[in-house]
């Protein structure tokens, strides 16, 4: 299943409803629809967090791993994990 995020202007937002409802039972899952504020504050909430993250990796105030460290420890957590749901 893919995801896609859409603006549509308030001139057509009605008929691109229409649209969208008319499409067969089952196409479109979790259709929802948010407010251009609501995706505003999203962005500027994420924005800030980014912008946190950067300045902590550029003022050495976060340990970056390097690759290789990061791969086998992504690798040991997926193991992890398969171990502790394999038998649910």
């Amino acid at each position: 299943m893919r995801t896609i995020q859409l603006q549509v202007e308030d001139d057509n937002y009605e008929s691109f409803l229409t649209v969208i409802k008319s499409l067969k039972e089952g196409m479109v899952k979790n259709f929802s629809v948010k407010e251009s504020d609501a995706v505003n504050k999203d962005f500027e909430q994420t924005k800030v967090y980014f912008h946190k993250c950067l300045s902590d990796i550029e003022n050495g105030n976060t340990q970056l791993l390097p690759q290789e460290q990061y791969t086998n420890k992504m690798n040991d957590f997926k193991e992890n994990l398969k171990s502790k749901y394999a038998n649910n």
